[in-house]
């Protein structure tokens, strides 16, 4: 999987570009979407998190700290002239109804865009990588069988040998890193201007990038920088150029979800993460955008849906409440993420050695058995 590489993403100049209504076309075997180019045209399925038997009523205490240290982290930041970045996650429907978009995005104090990194997840024929755990979702009834949820970056070779049948002349993930590119440097406003543009001028706007849907993934983006807006900020005082995102795919917990763990990196540390997890909920919860079409297609089955364990923070946390967690799964990997920002790679690959219970003692607020698989799964990001 290709990293957004901040020094390529600054040397793009500012354009304008837009929105295009999503559009998507099927691979010989029906199962993919081959993009379309402009040159071309709880149930208990929800597995309540385990907590660890050393959770103890400090983690509840511990949930209820203020945020008195971010703040002064923040203030420090400032006096100190740093620069202050937060990071985003959203996902969205960038194109068309077979397929889910998931943009990360790292802003700094003048909400513009400092690294942005997009993939897409799609249901593939079985013989196709799917995400972690793809096999256990068909066991459960989750997924139909000869089906699997799968990465677009992931399988570029082969989704993208689809485009080319469709008379595209760039690959997916080449697509997506022009898009990340042009999206460095520009404000939130700039590329929600790009929302109203035609696909030609977007086209125009964004060198590289071929999908008549640019303007669409640069739309996710612009919301995944509004949703950054929302999160702590981390200082950075080195060089803007030294910083790459990425993002990675992972079992950190069972076998009943997959997770998705980004990683902003200067080479030698995080400074800031993320992590979001997706498990087959109960078809009353939150699904990932075009669920229903999902259902419809018959890839996943009836009842069911894939939905974000942040966005349905209230439900799923309710289900660890009965499993005796007293801490939400957002708060969880709010802590994890907390104590991971600032720490070198070194440090952190020094602690995926340790116990569980050592992991848990060493990253205040959080009481997750995982929290270890969670903190490798940042740590494969960023290596």
């Amino acid at each position: 999987m290709k990293k957004a590489n901040l020094k390529k993403s600054l040397l793009v100049l500012a354009c304008s570009g837009a929105v295009l209504t999503a559009c998507s076309g099927s691979g010989n075997d029906g199962t993919t979407a081959a993009e379309t180019t402009t040159a071309a045209a709880a149930e208990t399925t929800t597995a309540a998190e385990t907590t660890t038997a050393v959770e103890t009523t400090a983690a509840a205490e511990t949930e209820k700290e203020t945020t008195a240290e971010e703040t002064e982290k923040e203030t420090e930041a400032v006096s100190a002239g740093a620069m202050e970045l937060r990071i985003g996650q959203v996902e969205g429907a960038a194109h068309g109804d077979k397929c889910f978009t998931v943009a990360t995005a790292v802003i700094d104090g003048s909400d513009r865009v400092v690294a942005a990194y997009i993939d897409e997840y799609q249901f593939l024929d079985s013989e196709q990588t799917g995400v972690p755990n793809s096999d256990a979702f068909i066991q459960d009834g989750s997924v139909a069988e000869g089906k699997v949820l799968a990465s677009k970056r992931v399988n570029n070779a082969y989704y993208s040998e689809n485009m080319k049948k469709a008379g595209s002349t760039v690959e997916i993930a080449v697509n997506f890193d022009q898009i990340q590119a042009f999206a460095a440097g520009k404000t939130i406003d700039e590329l929600e201007e790009l929302a109203g543009k035609t696909p030609e001028e977007v086209a125009d706007a964004v060198s590289g990038a071929t999908l008549a849907d640019t303007a669409g993934y640069l739309g996710v983006i612009a919301e995944a920088a509004k949703a950054a807006k929302e999160n702590p900020a981390a200082a950075y005082d080195g060089d803007p150029e030294d910083l790459t995102l990425n993002m990675v795919e992972a079992a950190a917990h069972g076998t009943k979800c997959f997770t998705l763990a980004a990683a902003l990196t200067d080479g030698t540390n995080v400074v800031l993460s993320y992590i979001d997890e997706f498990q087959f909920l109960d078809g009353e919860q939150i699904g990932v955008p075009n669920s229903a079409s999902f259902t419809e297609g018959e890839s996943i089955l009836d009842g069911k849906v894939l939905g974000s364990k942040r966005v349905n923070n209230e439900y799923y946390s309710e289900n660890m409440k009965k499993a005796g967690s007293t801490v939400e799964i957002a708060s969880n990997f709010d802590a994890i993420q907390d104590f991971v920002n600032g720490k070198s790679i070194a440090e952190l690959q020094e602690l995926t050695g340790k116990t569980a219970e050592e992991v848990i003692d060493a990253v205040s607020g959080a009481t997750l058995a995982d929290t270890v698989g969670y903190i490798t799964a940042i740590l494969t990001a960023a290596e």
